[in-house]
């Protein structure tokens, strides 16, 4: 195991050294990164989607942050749900309940300059989800230009 000087951006161990792993899990975490911007994002877009399905936000909402392709699909599937939740007699009681959307787990892949693709599981009340995502950021801002929901 190697030791390296301490440097400022990283945190201070007692004799003034660090683990090189350490050092590089700082550099990752600082706030404001890249990295962290794209988690943050995806992070929200994904219970925004959940949310869509549920019925308990418009499709419309997430075209900030989406193409007009993933809300018009968001758009037809939540239809498509709200169909079937109100046809389904087992279900007259849960139409009105709010489901909580809970990411339990979310992996960020840095694939190319500007692109992360991101992999998430997410519970709410009724089951538990994968959800994919690729960010790319052509200009300023940070875009979702795919995002599947299993």
């Amino acid at each position: 195991m190697s030791i390296v000087a301490r440097n400022e951006s990283t945190p201070r161990r007692a004799a003034g050294y660090i683990w090189r792993a350490e050092q590089r899990a700082a550099q990752d975490l600082r706030p404001g990164t890249e990295r962290e911007r794209v988690t943050a994002l995806t992070r929200a877009v994904t219970v925004a989607a959940l949310e869509v399905l549920a019925g308990t936000r418009t499709a419309g909402q997430l075209l900030r942050w989406t193409t007009p392709e993933i809300v018009e699909k968001l758009r037809r599937r939540a239809e498509l749900l709200q169909q079937r939740r109100t046809h389904e007699p087992s279900n007259t009681a849960l139409q009105g309940v709010y489901r909580h959307s809970e990411v339990v787990r979310q992996r960020v892949c840095h694939v190319a300059d500007g692109v992360y693709e991101v992999a998430l599981v997410v519970r709410d009340d009724a089951r538990t989800r994968a959800v994919v995502l690729r960010a790319e950021r052509p200009e300023q801002a940070w875009r979702i230009t795919i995002l599947e929901i299993g």
